[in-house]
């Protein structure tokens, strides 16, 4: 066993004496590694161990007898009580270069050749340090950089190229003491970092320039106060921007930078090779390769390849890769892998939970999911999706009550918190709120449960308990054949609100199955497919007086990769009108309710969380007929009914399954926005056609 020694003088440069005649190389580092009390590690098909060997070094760093024993052919590193041996990277070399001066713009040119054989290098990255440009050399291994000072001191051209050692020359100039040279503005670092190239909307929008000087320049960047982008690559530092650590970024369209200390903006998106502070705003998208601190605000999407402390907040999806420690809200989805904050979004996972998911479903691999069927006083059918953890679940409900001339529907949402007793008993605090329709869809139902779960085996548990529940119905008529539930009268006295309240202690029991989620194992998604496609919908209005809706979609979509697609869809939209629901009338001129028609056209974004199951958000806007508005006439008084078009903002949230065959079926939801006060339910079917791989 060797002697236990420490390398604070370092391995390779202890004094150690060999002399050996005719000896296998294998024998000899056997020998040189006991006298310096170390280890070799090098893969055993590299070096010719059997070779025999004559050397002789007294007192000598252990660096200038590898030297001696190989020559060049390999590389020494250290690394603990190792002494690594790796194959030497072959040299670059940089021929026939040139300096000039135009009026203090500085032109350097030359060729980048290898060392060894002189054949001269394509996409070589050549680049200066202190002033930030950079370039590739063309299929000649030429190269030109330019860059403006009033005075260089001394200019440092490096060229690098992956699978090579790096070359540096200097060139001398007069070097004043007001040189604007900063060498503490970079940093020289050694981890990966061309990863955020690897990810689907960075293989999209980074050029192949710059993926191939991410490759050759990996251990440099640099740091500067703030630049200005049109688009990756025209850039105020170049194509030198991936290599640049900003305080503030403009990004006119979007831009490609090394990270952001301070401010980010892009008008579509931001896309940073490390980590990204405090504050990030795009139209479309932020994308970061490391951690992401402070805020991330987008128009569809965040992602950060490491760890998010802050708070992220988009329309439709955020993805903290490794850790969130801070907030997600999205209206679609939100993703990471440890969970310390919170999320709110349509569908929230994560793979382990310490904190809190509010939304439709929740995925949590160390939580649960609940179905239950019960009944209460109100509604004697109620079905209950919950997920979450028992520290904090998200419900979602539906109701009715099955009764011919009782009729009544709910649907809402809520959250709870189980008081665990032991593992097969728990009480449940929840608190909900549902829309109902007890003749319209206007009504609101609040309701606060206890209920005590009893569990009878693994999947099985039976639930009751007391609850409060306040309902507020809108109208001051009783709906014929709904549930009258505030005890209204048919044929109220005259008040003075819209709105009838009730409150009261209820009950509510039933019967749960209960399950976890199991992990599933994805494979990485790198498809980027044209599809064009057409859908039939069918549904039904929000409220009276409009009934069946209808209608059709065109849609193109491309494949972002990653399980993401972009949306871009029109089509038309019909709500039929009950023609005997009066809106107006005085006598004279009775106004009585029209169809309406839109045409909408939104975008937005397409997510798969499984095979096939996916779920979608759109914005967009809507274009159509409204309700009419009145115009007074002073002589006769009377009003006359004016139809106007109108377009306003809209949104759209749906999920649903698409095949391999190219059918797809689902649900949607569509709110025509504030002009235009138009809801709808409906079931989709429709069919994409591939047009490309």
């Amino acid at each position: 066993m060797l002697p236990k020694q420490g390398n604070a003088q370092g391995l390779l440069n202890k004094l150690i004496s060999v002399n050996v005649n005719g000896r296998r190389v294998a024998d000899v580092l056997n020998e040189i590694s006991s006298k310096g009390g170390f280890y070799f590690s090098y893969n055993s098909r590299l070096i010719p161990q059997d070779s025999l060997v004559t050397l002789t070094a007294n007192n000598q760093q252990v660096s200038r007898i590898l030297y001696q024993l190989f020559k060049e052919r390999y590389e020494y590193g250290e690394q603990n009580n190792y002494v690594i041996i790796t194959p030497a990277l072959p040299r670059l070399m940089l021929i026939n270069t040139d300096l000039t001066n135009d009026n203090n713009t500085f032109s350097v040119s030359g060729m980048v050749v290898d060392e060894r054989s002189g054949e001269r290098l394509m996409n070589a990255s050549v680049y200066e340090k202190t002033y930030l440009v950079a370039t590739l050399t063309d299929e000649h291994g030429y190269f030109k950089l330019k860059f403006r000072t009033s005075n260089p001191g001394s200019i440092t051209v490096t060229a690098s190229k992956r699978l090579y050692r790096d070359t540096t020359i200097h060139f001398l100039q007069t070097v004043l003491v007001s040189s604007r040279a900063n060498t503490a503005a970079y940093d020289n670092v050694n981890e990966e970092s061309n990863r955020i190239e690897r990810t689907a909307l960075g293989n999209l929008f980074i050029s192949a320039r710059q993926k191939i000087q991410s490759l050759n320049i990996t251990d440099f960047f640099a740091k500067r106060p703030f630049q200005v982008s049109l688009t990756p690559g025209l850039s105020t530092h170049g194509m030198f921007s991936p290599q640049v650590v900003n305080k503030f970024s403009l990004n006119l369209a979007g831009g490609y930078t090394a990270g952001v200390n301070g401010l980010e903006i892009a008008g579509l998106f931001n896309i940073n090779k490390k980590s990204a502070k405090y504050l990030q705003l795009a139209g479309v998208f932020n994308l970061v390769g490391g951690n992401a601190t402070g805020l991330q605000l987008a128009g569809a999407h965040n992602r950060a390849l490491d760890t998010v402390r802050g708070v992220q907040i988009s329309l439709f999806t955020n993805k903290a890769q490794a850790q969130l420690s801070g907030v997600q809200i999205s209206a679609l989805h939100n993703e990471t892998r440890r969970l310390k904050g919170v999320q709110m979004g349509m569908v929230n996972v994560a793979d382990t939970s310490q904190g809190v998911s509010i939304g439709l479903i929740n995925i949590i691999y160390n939580g649960f999911y609940r179905i239950s069927y019960t009944a209460n006083n109100l509604a004697n059918t109620n079905l209950a999706l919950k997920t979450g953890t028992h520290n904090f679940y998200s419900t979602v409900l539906l109701g009715m009550n099955v009764s011919a001339d009782n009729r009544f529907y709910a649907f809402g949402f809520g959250i709870g918190h189980d008081l665990m007793f032991t593992n097969n008993l728990y009480l449940s605090a929840e608190a909900a709120y549902q829309f109902s329709d007890a003749g319209t869809w206007d009504d609101g139902w609040w309701q606060g449960k206890l209920l005590l779960n009893v569990q009878l085996g693994k999947h099985i548990s039976l639930l009751a308990g007391p609850t409060f529940n306040r309902y507020k119905h809108a109208g001051l008529w009783r709906s014929p054949g709904y549930k009258n539930v505030t005890d209204i009268p048919e044929y109220p006295e005259p008040s003075t609100s819209f709105y009838q309240t009730k409150s009261w202690i209820g009950w509510e029991a039933g019967i749960a199955f209960n399950s976890v989620f199991k992990p599933v194992k994805r494979s990485i998604d790198h498809s980027q497919a044209w599809y064009l496609g057409v859908a039939a919908t069918g549904g039904v209005a929000w409220d009276a007086p409009f009934g069946f809706v209808s209608g059709g979609e065109l849609f193109v979509h491309r494949d972002l990769g990653e399980y993401l697609t972009g949306t871009l869809s029109t089509g038309y939209t019909y709500f039929s009108a009950d023609r005997d629901w009066l809106i107006f009338g005085n006598g004279q001129n009775n106004v009585y309710a029209q169809p309406v028609k839109i045409i909408p056209l939104k975008a937005g974004i397409r997510l798969r969380t499984g095979k096939r199951f996916f779920m979608a958000g759109e914005i967009g806007e809507a274009f159509g007929n409204t309700l009419p508005h009145f115009v007074h006439n002073a002589n006769p008084y009377t009003y006359t009914p004016v139809y106007e078009h109108y377009r306003s903002l809209m949104y759209t949230a749906s999920a649903g399954f698409s095949f391999s065959s190219g059918l797809e079926a689902g649900i949607k939801f569509e709110d025509y926005g504030l002009q235009m006060p138009y809801k709808q339910f409906a079931l989709r079917l429709g069919y994409r056609f591939k047009l490309s791989k």
